[in-house]
């Protein structure tokens, strides 16, 4: 029979050591080259609108017509059986020096965000990171990243360009019965726009991934790990077409292979990344007064993620 591992508690500093770690090259090596782009356009609608001031006002109606759709009713019930029934604080119901054999309760954790801002790592999201690319709008605030699992961003791209936009919540995990194989298993819901314009066949591709991040470093700190980075693409188009408000929408679990598993052990401290990413880029300039431009926007909730464990 195995006694709960005193694993210790995750502090402010594991906080600033995750997102510090998400600003490392590592990470961002699989992120789109933007490093070759070709110089922003003078460019305005048929209507003399500058595209600057189009883009975002096509992404703020967007937003507002997702309002609509937000499941408010059906997070609040996640949470509401998760607190009821699901989360068991082993400490409250064992005596002290007691042999303790783990229920499958004891090794399945839910995260959700932290309405109440409790701040309690063993059960919300702790933190948030977005990076926007040189073309991007990050929608997403901290707080409500954290508060209330919401990953909205826009990435665009004119002829000649690439750009991205990412943004996530971050949890953490420690193995407390002994080393594990752990699954990780968010679901997301999300509602994408794309659009494909101007007067240039030149090829342009949009696509949104949702992915799952997971790094590790000593109890002790130091000893930094890059555990796992799957994603999964959700939508993606690539055309010489003109297209306009092409839009799609989901929902992407462990079925649709939004999953992945680490091997954690009692020594470590995990950071679990979960993440909306966009990329969008466009062909070189065919002619000189032809222009081609690209853009894709995404809202997307993670009202939980569920973690396992598998004592090994």
């Amino acid at each position: 029979m195995r006694e709960p591992i005193v694993t210790g508690d995750i502090a402010e500093r594991d906080v600033t050591t995750a997102v510090e770690s998400l600003d490392s090259a590592s990470f961002k090596a699989r992120f789109i080259r933007t490093d070759r782009n070709a110089a922003d356009p003078e460019w305005n609608t048929p209507g003399g609108q500058p595209i600057a001031d189009h883009v975002r006002s096509r992404m703020d109606a967007f937003k507002k017509d997702v309002e609509a759709v937000r499941l408010h009713d059906f997070h609040g019930g996640v949470f509401q059986r998760f607190d009821a029934a699901v989360w068991l604080t082993v400490a409250q119901y064992r005596k002290l020096l007691e042999p303790y054999v783990p229920t499958p309760r004891d090794l399945l954790h839910v995260y959700g965000p932290d309405r109440d801002n409790i701040k309690d790592w063993r059960r919300y999201y702790r933190y948030a990171w977005k990076q926007p690319g040189p073309h991007a709008i990050i929608y997403s605030s901290d707080e409500q990243i954290i508060r209330q699992a919401k990953l909205a961003c826009n990435s665009y791209s004119y002829s000649g360009q690439s750009s991205y936009a990412i943004v996530g919540a971050g949890m953490f995990f420690r193995p407390e019965y002994g080393d594990a194989i752990v699954s990780i298993r968010p679901y997301a819901q999300w509602l994408t726009s794309a659009s494909f314009t101007g007067n240039d066949s030149a090829p342009a591709s949009a696509a949104a991934s949702l992915g799952i991040y997971v790094e590790s470093w000593a109890a002790s700190g130091g000893g930094h790990y890059v555990d796992r980075d799957h994603w999964i693409t959700v939508w993606s188009q690539n055309t010489q077409s003109y297209m306009t408000n092409v839009s799609a929408g989901g929902a992407a679990a462990g079925m649709d292979g939004l999953t992945t598993e680490i091997l954690a052990v009692a020594q470590r401290k995990y950071a679990i990344f979960v993440y909306a990413y966009l990329e969008t880029s466009v062909g070189p300039q065919q002619q000189e007064n032809e222009l081609r431009f690209v853009t894709i926007d995404i809202d997307a909730t993670v009202p939980f993620v569920v973690v396992e464990e598998t004592l090994i």
